[in-house]
């Protein structure tokens, strides 16, 4: 697998694969070694080179086995002892040989799927320790994709390993290192208000008027100032270098990231009384940690954070009478909320739980200034605290966000009575009464959450209704109405999300090291690749125009992507490995589709023959006729196939949420989508993934 690494990585990446290698067939040996030793107990003749011919405890389908039941094998892992933690990806030459043991015993173990989470984990003599991805991750859910479509009877694909991100040592050495100079006054200026121009329009961080203070402080003293303080202006420079630069030169770090070591001396200490210095550090080193792929360090550190915050009594109301200066308490209550923004989405964006509860905050939210303050005052305060309403709409979508991730993809209690229909449906309700109108990159990647589930098992569904290579005949799939209305908002919202990155590319907003936009870009090309596989002659789910519409714009959106990758951009990187492997996929799925399709248009033709040149009327199989009403149905072709409402048309900003028949739906009461109720939860699984973290 050819893996974009960029320059700057040391090779010892390539040690580590060869551990890896190394360590997997150990895994291997091991497993034949167990195999022999458990023939060896019923068999004293048998020789250890005939370890296949016995029969193993794991699960393996057969080539018997029904295509649901294959699925369901390959995607739940099943063990015969419960004491056993075996890697279910314990790479292809183990499952390999545990298959052709089990083929030539001529028994396999029964396989059930089961609602009980059975945390799959990898050997420990090859990683440190095992690696947690939450479904919710948008790699988690590439994968999942690439499952769906995959034959059933090859090795089920696995996660793609995260080996993009700056490495430990190398920012170890960067912070021992001391050639890293202070830069000049001009640079320094500039770095800072860059920096404060695209953290303070998102996120209230650091006050302008006392950084701008601190920096003409330091330029004019360059011995004045603490730890603290300086650390604070290293990591504004980090910040600022990394949305100044808009690609690597080869011989060149990663933009800032010389800085950020020098920022990230603090940590080697933490205060055991934290003020608000030390909350504004750890936020900005957790933001720029994003840029450096380096998810579970900024999780760490916004957790760290809010904790601190904690500490501080940032998540209550501080009285008047024991703080009087209304600019510094306005001060702590943005900056507990930024805390919380942080904390809830990096934990979205992984799966894991938050810091703190919202029943524990009691602080109220971020206000204007009052009407009789002084004008210099007023002005100083606009300033220092930014558009108040946009700050407000971005902490009510966290919370809305961090709900539905738990509501969706959380693991169900044994009492929990709601249906994942339910709650899909009450998250859809939420999202469209509190949609904030500045947010809506967000807003479309909180109901791309909330609604891809549906759009994968429907597609799961049509994969499994189509042909077979040893049947003749096309089946009709039924799909409930309101399970079509809720995946063409999916495809509307990702498809939108494309158009404005798009045009924020072309208008120069689009930063080239922005983790957000390359993560949205992602999300949204995964459901364009899955909607081209839910598209037939009549157009496609969502509305829009020719067939191939969305197989195009997925295209042109990988291309974009490739662009960030080759200007060094980790997360690109990272995601452009999982486009690699779903093209390839993709590829498979078409040539094999357009084999079959091939094969049976000569019977088609002599079918239609027989009924004057008209194509014959779909084969419904004994039973009676499909019910009309809730339910819709579609016959495959190529690209498989919704049900595509007259008069849909093309996607507009805000169209996703707000067209009628999806408004209708979520007026009803209960929707009607029982149909992957079972199967969602059967593959809902907490996921251990190898990982060179």
């Amino acid at each position: 697998m050819d893996l974009f690494r960029p320059s700057n990585q040391p090779p010892a990446a390539d040690a580590i694969r060869e551990n890896y290698i190394d360590g997997l067939l150990d895994e291997i040996r091991r497993l034949k070694t167990q195999v022999a030793s458990q023939s060896a107990s019923t068999s004293t003749c048998a020789p250890l080179d005939d370890v296949t011919s016995t029969t193993t405890t794991t699960a393996i389908p057969s080539q018997d086995t029904s295509y649901t039941s294959n699925r369901e094998v390959l995607s739940t892992p099943t063990s015969a002892n419960p004491g056993d933690n075996e890697e279910p990806t314990a790479m292809a030459a183990a499952a390999a040989a545990e298959e052709a043991a089990a083929a030539a015993a001529g028994t396999v173990a029964p396989a059930t799927a089961t609602l009980e989470v059975k945390p799959w984990f990898i050997n420990a003599n090859v990683f440190r320790t095992p690696i947690l991805i939450g479904e919710v991750a948008d790699a988690a859910f590439s994968t999942r994709f690439r499952q769906v479509i995959s034959d059933p009877y090859a090795p089920q694909p696995r996660h793609m390993l995260r080996v993009n991100y700056a490495p430990d040592a190398e920012l170890m050495a960067l912070v021992k290192s001391s050639d890293v100079a202070w830069p000049t006054p001009s640079r320094s200026r500039f770095l800072v208000e860059v920096a404060l121009k695209y953290v303070a329009r998102r996120y209230h961080v650091v006050r302008r008027s006392a950084v701008m203070r601190d920096l003409e402080q330091s330029i004019h003293n360059p011995s004045w100032g603490d730890l603290m303080l300086r650390s604070k202006l290293w990591a504004l420079f980090a910040i600022g270098e990394l949305y100044s630069t808009r690609s690597i030169p080869s011989e060149k770090d990663f933009p800032g990231m010389p800085y950020f070591a020098k920022a990230s001396r603090v940590l080697g200490v933490l205060d055991e009384r934290p003020g608000t210095d030390s909350i504004e550090i750890m936020l900005l080193l957790s933001f720029y940690s994003l840029a450096l792929n380096r998810r579970y360090s900024a999780f760490v550190m916004s957790g760290t954070a809010m904790r601190m915050a904690i500490v501080m009594g940032l998540h209550l109301n501080i009285p008047e009478s024991q703080l009087r200066d209304p600019d510094l308490r306005e001060h702590r209550k943005r900056l507990f909320w930024t805390t919380y923004i942080f904390d809830r989405i990096w934990a979205s964006k992984l799966g894991h739980p938050t810091a703190i509860q919202d029943s524990d905050v009691g602080v109220d939210l971020p206000s204007e200034a009052s009407s009789d303050d002084a004008v210099a005052a007023a002005r100083t305060y606009a300033a220092d605290f930014e558009d108040t309403a946009y700050h407000v709409a971005s902490l009510r979508l966290a919370a809305l966000i961090t709900k539905t991730v738990r509501s969706i993809y959380g693991q169900r209690g044994q009492g929990e009575a709601t249906t994942l229909s339910t709650r899909v449906q009450q998250a859809l309700k939420d999202l469209r009464a509190d949609k904030p109108p500045l947010l809506t990159l967000s807003t479309k990647k909180c109901a791309i959450l909330a609604t891809r589930p549906i759009l994968l098992h429907i597609l799961r569904t049509q994969v499994a209704s189509w042909p077979s290579a040893t049947t003749t005949t096309t089946p009709e799939t039924q799909v409930p109405a309101s399970a079509i209305t809720l995946s063409e908002a999916c495809i509307r919202c990702a498809r939108h999300s494309i158009r404005l990155l798009t045009d924020s590319w072309i208008d120069g907003s689009f930063a080239t090291f922005d983790y957000f936009y390359t993560q949205y870009l992602f999300s949204a090309l995964t459901i364009l690749a899955a909607s081209s596989l839910l598209q037939d002659s009549h157009g496609a789910v969502g509305g829009a125009g020719a067939p191939n519409d969305d197989k195009e714009a997925f295209e042109e959106s990988v291309r974009f992507l490739s662009q960030l990758r080759d200007a060094g951009n980790f997360a690109a990187q990272e995601y452009c490995h999982h486009v690699d492997v779903m093209r390839a996929e993709l590829d498979r799925f078409y040539a094999k589709r357009t084999g079959r399709l091939e094969a049976e248009q000569p019977q088609q033709q002599e079918q239609a023959s027989s009924y004057g040149g008209v194509p014959p009327p779909p084969s419904h199989g004994p039973g009676p006729e499909p019910e009309s009403g809730p339910l819709m149905t579609s016959q495959f072709g190529l690209g498989g196939g919704l049900p595509v409402r007259a008069g849909a048309g093309p996607t507009t900003a805000g169209m996703a949420l707000t067209e009628p028949s999806l408004e209708e739906l979520l007026a009803q009461p209960v929707l009607d989508l029982q149909f992957l109720e079972a199967s969602f939860y059967d593959d809902l699984q907490a996921l251990y993934w190898p990982d060179f973290s």
